[in-house]
């Protein structure tokens, strides 16, 4: 009778190990997919508007759905207006944005926008909110990550100003266009978030 019942607590101890270890682990296939995107991106560091390095994939698009734009601070007109929408999608995320999704800003004037630049503009756009990063490096980081979303030019007044969101762990990523309601971006975003 004791060594049914010592095998029996082994047995549930097992389990429970192996149910612990399945269960606290992310699925392989995230993994994979993850490592897909380190490879297609590289993992390059970025700082943003507060002097702090981000890897690109380990650190940003690996942690939570992403909703990312091309910026330059000296931009006058385009860049300005879409971060003041991007702020009334924030605010329409509630508690999903921080949490569950960041948006990230990526300078395509790399020689120009400091992180002291980023941090002025973003500010100016009172966009300057944990769960935001105005993001750039070297000229050859930004150009290799930035051609890499098809958002790359050497003329900064000819960016795109396409959105991209997307979801790194699930390989899920879509094109959202910069004329869309906040509202349908929003919605966009939660759809990427119960993926």
């Amino acid at each position: 009778m004791k060594t049914l019942v010592i095998s029996l607590l082994l047995c549930c101890l097992l389990v429970k190990t192996i149910w612990a270890d399945t269960t606290d682990a992310a699925p392989s296939y995230q993994v994979d997919r993850l490592e897909r995107a380190l490879l297609y991106f590289g993992d390059d560091k970025l700082t943003d508007q507060h002097g702090e390095s981000h890897r690109f994939v380990s650190d940003l698009l690996g942690q939570s759905v992403v909703l990312i734009n091309v910026i330059f601070t000296h931009c006058q007109d385009a860049c300005p207006m879409q971060t003041q929408k991007l702020q009334v999608v924030r605010e329409q995320l509630k508690q999903h944005f921080g949490s569950q999704i960041a948006f990230l800003s990526l300078s395509v004037d790399p020689d120009r926008d400091t992180p002291l630049t980023l941090k002025a503009f973003a500010e100016k756009q009172q966009a300057n909110v944990p769960g935001w990063k105005f993001l750039t490096a070297d000229k050859a980081t930004m150009t290799r990550i930035l051609s890499r979303l098809n958002q790359w030019t050497d003329q900064p007044d000819n960016h795109s100003t396409l959105l991209i969101a997307g979801n790194a762990r699930h390989a899920h990523w879509v094109k959202l266009r910069p004329d869309s309601p906040p509202e349908r971006i929003a919605a966009d975003l939660l759809r990427l978030v119960s993926r």
